[in-house]
């Protein structure tokens, strides 16, 4: 088997195992995201550049030690996000490639997301950070519908597609959800009973009265997240039919 496939269905089982603790409880371990970080490390080692590889794997250890060391905190994790960022740069401009700066250029975005709290799972991220650790580009694997096209491929990165996808049936799953309970009234909350919150994964938004309360789901993120990556990786990008 390729190692391309060997490493599509390491992170695929990765993922999987994941899923499995999202729904079951909201709690990921870290040991998923260090595997498939330590996987993107080891990948960048083997690149064809050497220099740029060593480069890129010591930017990727920064972000890793930025998401799972707790001693990296305040000044010392904004020193270790530049110093990550600038040997990803050092890593493009001494092999020629594009891919450190998509990689610098997603990690970012999805930490910038959960900054500002349009991402509210931490997993989520370090799920979508490590993943672009090791697909800054689309494995050269056949795709059943959408092969990826240069250079709209590095917007349209695998990760970012993955990312899109569960983005989709995420909202298509909580609307349906949410006009289900609400009696066709709301698409992004309903109201239920505090004993029911209380034992529900939601998040509270505010009390209607005594008994009741506005709530929003709690979607597994990493669930759809899994779907839009098994997508991406064996039909290719929807995104590409748009070209």
């Amino acid at each position: 088997m390729p190692v391309e496939s060997i490493i599509l269905v390491a992170v695929a089982a990765v993922l999987i195992s994941a899923s499995v603790y999202d729904v079951r409880s909201r709690e990921i371990s870290d040991v998923h995201w260090m595997i498939i970080g330590t996987m993107g490390m080891v990948v960048a080692l083997f690149s064809d550049d050497i220099i740029g590889g060593i480069l890129c794997a010591a930017g990727y250890l920064m972000f890793m030690l930025f998401m799972f060391s707790e001693r990296v905190q305040g000044k010392v994790s904004a020193a270790i996000i530049i110093l990550g960022l600038s040997l990803m740069i050092a890593s493009s401009a001494v092999s020629s490639s594009p891919y450190p700066i998509v990689t610098a250029v997603m990690t970012v975005l999805f930490l910038s997301m959960f900054l500002l709290g349009t991402m509210k799972g931490g997993a989520d991220v370090k799920a979508l950070v490590t993943l672009s650790f090791l697909f800054p580009a689309y494995p050269e694997v056949p795709y059943v519908f959408w092969d990826p096209v240069y250079p709209t491929s590095l917007m349209f990165n695998p990760v970012f597609s993955a990312f899109f996808i569960a983005v989709i049936i995420s909202t298509v799953y909580a609307v349906i959800v949410n006009l289900r309970r609400s009696g066709g009234t709301r698409i992004s909350s309903y109201v239920t009973t505090k004993e029911d919150a209380e034992s529900s994964f939601v998040w509270t938004l505010e009390e209607t009265d005594e008994d009741h309360v506005r709530v929003a789901l709690m979607i597994p993120f990493l669930v759809p997240l899994t779907i839009g990556f098994l997508i991406t990786m064996i039909l290719g990008s929807p995104l590409f039919a748009v070209i």
